[in-house]
């Protein structure tokens, strides 16, 4: 008897959760729409307001400064769930999500991804943190400070990066430099096509 009601509670539990995964999808596929419009709308208007961490690097180490062109960056975007990022902003734990790659000097060819919270009505909850992994593993870590429209030539538009360290261990550990990134973010493909120029110091 303790043993089919253990099984029955299991079983509870299971669908239980298989029901809020469900719900979660179900909203997502309800307001993607809108949602991802006021993401786009908030992340091309994008501006920190607060205090960005920067990383360290011991003071005896020595320091390198490169200049660095993407001559490319290609990729997708979209809204997904995700309880393990996003569950302490709100409920359901949705998150902004953009993947992509490219190639750039200095780090060759790359892929990068970057992540945000949001909320069911597409308000940005966190900072847009990124991670761009070069042709040898070592990866870069970034964050958004400033994104603005190009209204000489719309709907294209700057977005503005602080490198704040890189893989424990990796050539880009304790990096610092900048990094500006401009062109379009589709929402019709849901696709997005930019180049950009900066530098970095390690």
């Amino acid at each position: 008897m303790k043993t089919k009601l253990l099984l029955f509670i299991g079983t509870l539990l299971l669908a239980s959760c298989q029901t809020e995964d469900l719900e979660y999808e179900q909203i997502v596929d309800q307001n993607e729409e809108v949602a991802l419009t006021n993401v786009l709308k908030s992340f091309n208007n994008y501006t920190a307001n607060e205090y960005m961490p920067q990383a360290a690097k011991n003071d005896n180490a020595t320091r390198v400064k490169k200049d660095v062109i993407f001559r490319y960056s290609r990729g997708t975007f979209g809204i997904v769930v995700n309880p393990e990022a996003c569950s302490d902003y709100f409920d359901p734990p949705l998150q902004f999500v953009i993947e992509g790659g490219g190639i750039a000097t200095h780090i060759g060819r790359f892929t990068v991804e970057n992540y945000a919270c949001v909320n069911p009505q597409g308000e940005l909850l966190s900072n847009l943190y990124g991670f761009i992994t070069a042709a040898n593993g070592d990866v870069i870590h970034t964050v958004v400070v400033n994104s603005y429209p190009d209204e000489d030539n719309p709907p294209n538009v700057y977005y503005e990066y602080m490198i704040i360290g890189g893989s424990a261990g990796g050539r880009f550990e304790g990096a610092s430099g900048s990094i500006t990134m401009y062109g379009i973010i589709d929402y019709a493909t849901g696709t997005f096509e930019l180049e950009g120029w900066g530098e970095i110091t390690y």
